[in-house]
């Protein structure tokens, strides 16, 4: 049977494509199908590229809040058992907890006596141990990331800690892909699935984050899930009410975003926006609909906040808007350096990082789909709506003092927006230039697939080939990494071989994470702090952003025994820990350089 319905014009409209509804029952089923293919392959290419990657900065907090939580998850099936053989954690991977607020007690690990009924574990103090979440710095986070980093326990129990709390968000991104890409074959074409499914995943940064063990990536999945069930429930425009059944999973999916990171809680407003544009009476309704179910899920993935929401709300805005306060990072943003939050970049900044690391052929065919959307609003409503939601998304980044470091990390779920415009846009060269367009999208994919493979095992340090790649980028003052995530294999394989056996290394800066290669045996060398061996080594990230006074002058002054490159561009180095000590005795004989003496 052809497949004439993704591309034939509806009566209402000449570009609008119909509704799922028209659509006999067995093409529908066969996108479905196609969309699990998509989602599968996608999973499957997660997975099996999931070694590959160094474990990234946050991780680390992300492990130890996952064992926290699964603590408290065993004691649930047995207090008594559990509560006889407790006792907190030598190797804490959780960030201790800053001052308590006013009026409050610091939060320490509970007693056995406090864990051996269940009605003691859901006290409040013990659920503020076990629950590290929504509140005061560096707790800010909500814990769905870390409740979806648990499916790895239930699927794949003999794994790692790392690689199964990377589980969770591979599969999410996964279904975020298979759900786009049938949504895109049943109104667009399967020329529009395909390039959008792939520009959801082939986006090398957005690659990247999509194995790690944190919250951006399962937020892009959330935010592309939540664009899809709002449509869903708002598209039949032959009814008078939305549909109820996408109104309540739209619920639940601003619910889980919004459990997730405070981005999550502005999804409803490019929503709302544009029921107001469109004065769509069932847009506006399922959004009424949706949001006591998003309250709700928000309470149930909550428990930090189950016996005073008013209050756990209260400490996490405060938490989430104070940022300059408690954490500023420093970045260097073409060749500047500003104190994010507190110094705000440019206001085109995210436009600017959008256009050099996007594949050239994404970013085409999203830029075609959007501006087409927008010319045609009356008839693209879909468009529009994506439209609506990327923009959104550049902006509340780009506000003034709002954190800024860290690449596109911040605003990644744009690129969800920008896959899915790139779908649309794919749809349209397809339609309008025949077999040319079919060979622009095709070219497109490839070059996704190109992006990602040549830029392994390091995807965050992908930069386009508009801006010259990543030594291009590095030529314009952009930072060429940030989360560590360049202490690859064939890092931690040279420390082995050239440490000897009572000596350790050292590293400029020490997130968590780092406890966990020595636990997992990724790294056979000590690198913790703590370890009584003296170093060898001084590793340093090429962060130009955060590279102190001690990183710079053994940049100037002294060559690395180690470096390792992408294209030339240098991503780590390794210094004699003697050519430290070496510049930290030549400050301590001179007083007035004692200042600028790195710890």
């Amino acid at each position: 049977m052809p497949r004439t319905e993704a591309t034939t014009p509806s009566k209402n409209a000449q570009t609008d494509s119909p509704p799922a509804r028209e659509f006999p029952t067995s093409e529908r089923r066969h996108s479905l199908r196609w969309g699990l293919v998509a989602g599968a392959l996608a999973l499957l290419l997660l997975v099996l590229t999931e070694p590959m990657l160094a474990i990234a900065w946050d991780e680390g907090y992300t492990l130890g809040r996952e064992r926290r939580i699964r603590s408290w998850l065993t004691a649930l099936v047995d207090p008594e058992g559990f509560a006889e053989t407790w006792s907190p954690p030598t190797l804490e991977l959780v960030q201790p907890d800053g001052p308590p607020p006013p009026g409050r007690l610091p939060v320490v690990p509970p007693t056995p006596e406090q864990l051996d009924t269940r009605a003691k574990l859901f006290d409040p103090e013990v659920i503020a141990y076990f629950w590290p979440f929504a509140r005061e710095e560096p707790h800010g986070h909500p814990p769905f990331y870390a409740i979806l980093g648990l499916i790895g326990d239930v699927v794949t129990p003999w794994r790692g800690d790392l690689a199964r709390a990377r589980l969770g968000p591979m599969l999410l991104i996964s279904l975020a892909v298979g759900a786009l890409f049938t949504f895109l074959d049943r109104r667009w074409g399967r020329w529009a699935a395909v390039v959008g499914a792939s520009a959801l995943v082939l986006q090398p940064r957005l690659f990247g984050h999509a194995h790690y063990a944190a919250y951006d990536a399962p937020l892009t999945a959330l935010w592309v899930l939540a664009v899809l069930a709002f449509f869903r429930a708002a598209e039949d425009r032959s009814r008078r009410n939305p549909s109820w059944r996408w109104a309540v999973v739209l619920g639940m999916v601003i619910g889980a975003a919004s459990a997730t990171k405070l981005t999550g809680w502005f999804i409803p407003l490019p929503l709302l926006a544009w029921t107001l544009v469109f004065r769509d009476r069932r847009g506006l309704l399922a959004l009424l609909a949706a949001g006591p179910v998003a309250l709700m899920t928000i309470y149930a993935f909550l428990p930090p906040w189950w016996h005073d929401p008013i209050d756990g709300f209260t400490r996490f805005l405060a938490s989430n808007t104070g940022r300059g306060q408690t954490i500023p990072i420093r970045v260097m943003y073409l060749g500047k350096i500003y104190r994010t939050p507190t110094e705000s970049l440019p206001i085109d900044n995210t436009i600017v990082w959008t256009a050099m690391v996007t594949p050239i052929g994404f970013l085409l065919l999203a830029l075609t789909g959007a501006v087409r959307s927008m010319v045609a609003h009356a008839t693209e409503r879909f468009g529009v709506l994506v439209t609506l939601n990327w923009l959104f998304l550049l902006a509340l980044r780009a506000m003034p003092h709002v954190p800024g470091h860290d690449g596109v990390r911040l605003f990644l779920p744009a690129f969800g927006m920008l896959a899915i415009a790139a779908g649309i846009g794919a749809a349209l060269v397809v339609r309008r230039l025949g077999r040319w367009g079919k060979g622009l999208a095709v070219v497109a994919v490839v070059e996704g697939v190109v992006s990602v493979a040549v830029m392994m095992p390091v995807p965050l340090s992908y930069y386009s080939p508009t801006v010259g790649g990543l030594p291009g980028a590095v030529r314009l003052g952009m930072e060429p990494t940030y989360y560590w995530d360049a202490m690859t294999d064939d890092v931690l394989e040279w420390i082995d071989a050239k440490t000897p056996p009572d000596r350790r290394v050292a590293t400029a800066t020490f997130p968590t994470s780092f406890f966990e290669l020595n636990d997992s045996g990724r790294l056979r060398t000590p690198i913790s702090p703590r370890a009584p061996e003296p170093p060898a080594w001084y590793v340093v990230q090429n962060r130009p952003g955060t590279l102190g006074v001690l990183e710079q002058r053994l940049l100037r002054d002294h060559e690395p025994v180690y470096v390792f490159e992408k294209f030339g561009v240098p991503l780590i180095w390794i210094f004699r820990y003697d050519d430290v000590e070496a510049i930290r005795e030549e400050w301590a004989s001179q007083p007035m350089m004692r200042s600028a003496i790195v710890p």
